[in-house]
């Protein structure tokens, strides 16, 4: 079946609850637990572990635990040996053992998850590690078509109960029959280079890991356009203006906190302007030199599980590393330590 079949039918599922509904005990399905991910185990690359309807039915009845079409999202169709069939997302709570249990919880998700093949982790470090971006964006869609259909019960326009599809593409009011979709907010992420191309400016959000730089970034404002977004939010973030600003043609939805599309740019701005920060959003912004950029993207490709993060204070405002693989900061500030963003391109 060729693309544009797969899209079709896709779309057909998406609004025919009974077509979708019969098509489930047919369908392979990813796992979430208590908001944790199934992914695979010791693997060269972090994926997301499948399973038949049935034999994760299977599975998970012999802890206890169930799934059905209400905690279940249809994220793709998949080839079969003469059709498609669908990937679900379902997502479960696991009840609490007993307070004189001798066992804990989180021994007993290591042993289910051992069980299914892989292990649980949490998403946002999931979506960073992941290497290949289909399995980032499936994530991506599993988690925020999840939680906007935990979110939205009722109409926002008369309060009547909504009637959520089953695919969770949607959901219709019972009463005025108004259709309501899921919801997502543009954000502009934006790497700022000096004239020269050979400085990138680069900050450390608060809370964020130590020694962690990244790019700025924010959301867009109703009424504005995404350039204005990146102009706007560098002014508001670092206090410095810049000459110009282009797309990148590089996106990346985002599904924490909630549901996002990361909107790539690269600006150029002098650099002896001077840095006033946010207190709000950042504890530090610099610039750096391409070979420092360098640097802290082979110290994070040699440990992409951030694990050798620095404790003391002053090596947490000092760039050791940049986002992991599966942020789209990371594959812009790659490209521009390759060579290949190249701020003499810029327009306004």
């Amino acid at each position: 079946m060729g693309f544009v079949e797969k899209v079709r039918l896709l779309d057909y599922w998406k609004v025919q609850d009974s077509a979708l509904q019969s098509e489930f005990p047919r369908s392979r399905l990813v796992l979430m637990v208590d908001r944790r991910l199934l992914v695979t185990k010791d693997a060269p690359e972090v994926r997301m572990v499948e399973h038949s309807y049935g034999d994760l039915k299977q599975l998970l009845g012999e802890y206890g635990l169930q799934f059905d079409l209400s905690n279940s999202c249809l994220l793709d169709a998949l080839e079969a040996e003469t059709d498609m069939i669908p990937l679900f997302g379902t997502s479960i709570e696991a009840a609490d053992p007993p307070e004189d249990s001798p066992i804990s919880k989180k021994e007993v998700l290591r042993q289910l998850g051992n069980s299914l093949g892989g292990s649980f982790t949490d998403i946002r470090m999931a979506m960073l590690t992941m290497k290949e971006e289909r399995q980032r964006n499936l994530l991506a869609k599993f988690q925020s078509l999840t939680k906007w259909a935990a979110t939205y019960r009722r109409c926002p326009k008369c309060a009547a109960a909504l009637k959520m599809r089953t695919s969770k593409s949607g959901a219709e009011c019972v009463t005025c029959q108004r259709v309501y979709y899921p919801t997502f907010s543009p954000v502009s992420i934006t790497l700022i280079t000096d004239p020269t191309n050979e400085h990138a400016l680069l900050v450390r959000h608060r809370g964020s890991a130590g020694g962690v730089f990244t790019a700025v970034a924010g959301f867009a404002h109703t009424g504005e356009s995404m350039t204005e977004c990146a102009r706007r939010e560098i002014a508001e973030e670092v206090g410095i203006e810049v000459d110009s600003i282009r797309s990148l043609d590089m996106s990346q939805p985002w599904p924490m906190p909630d549901s996002s599309l990361m909107i790539a740019h690269v600006a150029v701005a002098n650099m002896d302007q001077k840095i006033s920060v946010c207190p709000d959003e950042l504890e530090t912004a610099q610039w750096f030199s391409r070979h420092q950029v360098s640097q802290a993207l082979e110290t994070t490709l040699s440990d992409p599980f951030l694990k050798n993060l620095p404790r003391t204070l002053d090596d947490r405002q000092t760039l050791h590393y940049i986002p992991p693989a599966g942020a789209i900061a990371h594959q812009m500030i790659r490209q521009w330590v390759d060579g290949k963003i190249n701020c003499h391109n810029s327009r306004m």
